[in-house]
């Protein structure tokens, strides 16, 4: 099969199956065969389901077809009694009993009145009875049974049939009879059953196969190729489904994924879009970085001067190079990809916390920063990425005006639970919801709404989780949960379980 994929590339180099090739994936294109497909299913399902249908008619049928028949030999035997009342004595040659036994399709007759009389038609001596048969008070199972013996092993029996005779209930009737006749009727009554059969069963088939091609199959189909032409491009307009009008289940599942078309092409628009943005802003903050840390050189040579002026106006220099520094340098740490770029090894949680309390205790003098947890307690995981998220929390704290700090954590069930606590204003209710967003930020602050994204992504990338559990005016809680991993080397842990720094 040859052909062009949905990007306009010849695909007529494979043999076989038509194959496709989008968004650099190597994707198998096969309409399924004939025999195979979902129409010829429904074609030769819905031709079994009418058959078994037939079979359930075809049993009760064939049972009244014989219970009818052996009412007929009786109602026959009944007419052949009356010519013996018509003959003198009650008697007839035996050339007359043949032709009436004949006519009644029996082997021997005989009458039972209501006044005791009894009249006996026979053409000498009766064979062995066999089987009995009895038509007083039929059961609906019992006559579906017998039908299907009689099909199954009959054809040699004789039967003795007892019953009323139809056209005078008061006179009982036994008739002898061969039911190989029987047995020949009711095969040639189920080749007429089958062949009907075959005949309703094949258009009804055909009726339920064109209405559900039309109704369903189609519709599949056209749903499945646009699939196949929207996986290979995405962003082809061309490609969308079209609406349909429909207001059934199938209406609704196209008129549904029309929709996730539009907002998957969006999305897809939007990314792209951001991905020029990203890539571009990339390159600004590094040529930018290099030019703040020009600035930052002279900023710490004016922070020597013993100029008066420069000594007033220095620190205000340092800090706007240092925030400019830390905003280029969280723009550059959000675009990382987190799990790319993981290099995990075990390492003490309370060494790098009482790191952390360190730093920021001389970045923020007004704030005390507290580890509390134990001092061997490890984790397997990156260190550096551990740090900038705890970081990030930590600062936020700061910045936001807690006078206190504290990062407390413990290990159960191969997890690790690290608590981050302080006693800041909290948080406003209209950033709760999408606090872990990028660019979102409490009003008035000078970050870059970065930081909490960051850690987002790095205990994300880890395999964890960051919540956040309460916020008040005194009191905000955060908890970040993180697999502990294997247990590490015995090393000896650092002194000290607890700290502060303010």
């Amino acid at each position: 099969m040859t052909g062009r994929d949905g990007t306009g590339r010849d695909a007529s180099a494979v043999n076989g199956p038509e194959y496709g090739y989008g968004n650099g994936r190597h994707i198998l294109r096969r309409r399924p065969a004939w025999s195979t497909g979902l129409s010829t299913r429904l074609l030769i399902l819905t031709a079994i389901f009418v058959m078994l249908a037939e079979v359930f008619i075809y049993l009760p049928s064939i049972a009244r077809y014989r219970q009818v028949y052996l009412e007929n030999v009786l109602s026959d035997a009944h007419l052949a009694t009356l010519a013996l009342d018509a003959a003198p004595d009650n008697m007839v040659s035996p050339d007359l009993s043949r032709r009436l036994l004949s006519h009644a399709r029996a082997l021997a007759i005989v009458q039972r009145r209501a006044d005791g009389s009894r009249h006996l038609i026979t053409a000498g001596m009766p064979p062995r009875v066999t089987g009995r048969v009895s038509l007083g008070n039929p059961d609906f199972l019992r006559l579906i049974w017998d039908a299907i013996a009689t099909l199954a092993v009959g054809g040699g029996e004789v039967l003795r049939v007892v019953g009323p005779s139809p056209r005078d209930p008061a006179t009982a009737l036994e008739v002898l009879i061969s039911d190989a006749a029987l047995r020949q009727g009711m095969l040639e009554y189920s080749q007429r059953i089958l062949i009907l059969s075959l005949i309703i069963s094949f258009f009804t088939a055909l009726l339920v196969f064109l209405t559900l091609h039309w109704l369903i199959v189609r519709p599949v189909q056209r749903l499945t190729d646009n699939m196949v032409r929207f996986s290979d491009d995405p962003m082809d307009e061309a490609g969308l489904l079209p609406p349909t009008g429909r207001l059934d289940e199938i209406g609704l599942a196209q008129d549904e994924y029309a929709h996730l078309q539009q907002n998957l092409l969006t999305t897809l628009r939007q990314n792209e879009r951001l991905a020029a943005l990203g890539a571009a802003i990339t390159r600004i903050n590094h040529d930018l970085r290099n030019m703040l840390a020009a600035a930052q050189l002279v900023s710490d040579r004016l922070a020597g001067s013993e100029d008066p002026g420069v000594k007033r106006i220095a620190p205000t220099l340092v800090r706007s190079i240092d925030r400019a520094v830390r905003l280029c340098t969280q723009t550059l740490d959000f675009a990382r990809d987190s799990k790319a770029t993981r290099r995990a090894e075990y390492f003490f949680l309370n060494e790098l916390t009482l790191e952390l309390a360190s730093l920021h205790g001389t970045e923020y003098p007004g704030t005390a920063f507290v580890s509390d947890m134990a001092g061997d307690l490890t984790i397997f995981a990156d260190r550096g990425q551990v740090f900038r998220a705890l970081s990030n929390l930590m600062r936020n704290a700061a910045q936001a005006g807690a006078q206190t700090v504290t990062v407390g954590a413990e290990a159960a069930a191969g997890l690790v639970t690290v608590d981050i606590r302080d006693d800041g204003p909290g948080l406003p209710e209209d950033i709760r919801q999408s606090l872990f967003k990028p660019f979102i930020t409490r009003p008035g602050a000078a970050g870059t709404g970065l930081g909490m994204a960051i850690a987002y992504e790095i205990v994300s990338s880890h395999g964890g989780m960051i919540e956040l559990v309460a916020t008040g005016h005194a009191d905000t809680h955060f908890r970040i949960t993180l697999p502990q991993g294997a247990a590490p080397p015995v090393e000896d842990a650092p002194e000290g379980n607890s700290t502060d720094s303010g």
